[in-house]
């Protein structure tokens, strides 16, 4: 399947910092600070923390 975007974030605080549609973009992030999550995963990585935390 084709990532439609993907979101930047920190590495240690996992705080998003932007969203990009650009692959050339992902491709020259500073992968020591920061990771390029495809939407998706961030989304539902998201999803789950937000339902974890109203249990």
């Amino acid at each position: 399947m084709r990532t439609a975007s993907w979101v930047i974030r920190d590495r240690e605080t996992k705080a998003a910092i932007l969203e990009t549609f650009s692959r050339a973009f992902v491709e020259r992030v500073d992968t020591a600070k920061y990771e390029a999550v495809p939407i998706m995963q961030y989304l539902q990585e998201l999803n789950r923390s937000i339902a974890a935390s109203k249990a």
